[in-house]
């Protein structure tokens, strides 16, 4: 005997969008910090694995020198760039990078806006 069953609708994070439901997480709740203290290749892979795995990072440069903080932005500029999402800088070294979807809820946007 063969059960089938009703496959159910799968719900998007921006199936939700402006509704207030609790237990859903905003992309600011999503969002990691990292603090980047050399030019190092492993910490620049890891800051674009988490964009890539679906989450927006804010990330620190104050301890590189100009240089090393220009590398690193434009390699992460090209993934965010993939994403279609955007860099929006913060702070003199601080970044926030997002994909596109990152930034639907607003939840970002606000945080950029609360912190100018």
């Amino acid at each position: 005997m063969r059960f089938n069953r009703k496959k159910e609708k799968e719900f998007k994070f921006s199936d939700y969008k402006g509704e207030n439901k609790p237990g859903l997480l905003t992309s600011f709740d999503r969002l990691d910090y990292i603090y980047v203290e050399t030019k190092d290749d492993e910490e620049l892979f890891k800051i674009c694995d988490t964009l890539l795995g679906g989450k927006p990072v804010i990330v620190n440069f104050d301890k590189l020198n100009g240089a090393d903080c220009n590398y690193m932005l434009a390699f992460i500029s090209g993934v965010v760039y993939a994403l279609e999402g955007q860099a929006i800088r913060i702070g003199p070294k601080l970044f926030i990078f997002g994909s596109k979807k990152d930034y639907e809820d607003g939840s970002l946007l606000q945080y950029v806006e609360d912190n100018k």
